[in-house]
């Protein structure tokens, strides 16, 4: 009978140890590192990955066991979820929607980013590839005007960093516009074709030589996700 209790209460702790879960607390923020500000109206999900063994994890399967919505500063919270402390079972957060676009997110192929179960935990979720569009309009080019006048503008992609990352993103042209002015009339307004870009901040320089005094400037505007920026230049 003692044996029957003993071989009985090994079960037991071997199956406490096999489910037991842990009370975890999480703060996530949605963050767009190209554009440097959080993401409001974000959908986040904390996700359980089983290892169902396999060649390379080929057979791990994810569950989204819980949903949350950013604020205004991009904040979402889960609290005390019931995280298992089985080392079949891991877990992380994930953006599923920004933008009101949906994402995806890696469930075999995550590699790092996990949750510890029972620890108050926050984390920054990276949603910094989108694109969008950019064009460029010149309001009254050359007029008034005089031989020899001319405008150039040419819009960049800033460059920006991710943490974790070896090497910055972004940077290169986007888009070039402007002319030389050659004693024939121009419209009162020019417009580009949209071009579509990577979102984030774009730097716009502008050299003007009008009426015959040349100057200078540098801006910087914002492309959003799946929305056209247009930049506007005042002869």
């Amino acid at each position: 009978m003692k044996q029957l209790i003993k071989y009985s209460s090994f079960l037991f702790a071997c199956f406490l140890c096999l489910t037991c879960k842990k009370k975890t607390s999480l703060t996530a923020t949605a963050f767009n590192y190209a554009l440097n500000e959080p993401i409001a109206g974000a959908t986040v999900v904390l996700v359980e990955r089983k290892e169902n063994g396999g060649l390379s994890g080929s057979n791990n399967s994810c569950k989204e066991i819980a949903s949350a919505t950013t604020d205004e500063n991009g904040k979402c919270h889960f609290d005390k979820e019931k995280l298992k402390t089985n080392k079949k079972y891991t877990y992380f957060l994930a953006i599923t929607s920004a933008y009101d676009l949906p994402q995806g997110y890696p469930c075999t192929g995550k590699t790092s980013g996990f949750l510890e179960p029972g620890e108050t935990q926050e984390k920054i979720l990276d949603a910094s590839g989108f694109e969008g569009y950019i064009k460029l309009r010149e309001n009254n080019l050359f007029n008034p005007t005089q031989t020899g006048d001319s405008l150039e503008v040419k819009i960049a992609s800033a460059e920006y960093t991710i943490p974790g990352q070896p090497y910055p993103f972004g940077g290169g042209g986007v888009l070039l516009g402007g002319g030389h002015y050659v004693g024939f009339p121009y419209p009162s307004v020019i417009i580009t074709d949209p071009v579509k870009t990577r979102g984030g901040k774009k730097i716009v320089y502008i050299r003007k030589r009008k009426m015959g005094m040349l100057t200078t400037s540098v801006d910087t505007v914002k492309v959003y996700p799946n929305q056209t920026t247009t930049v506007v230049v005042d002869w």
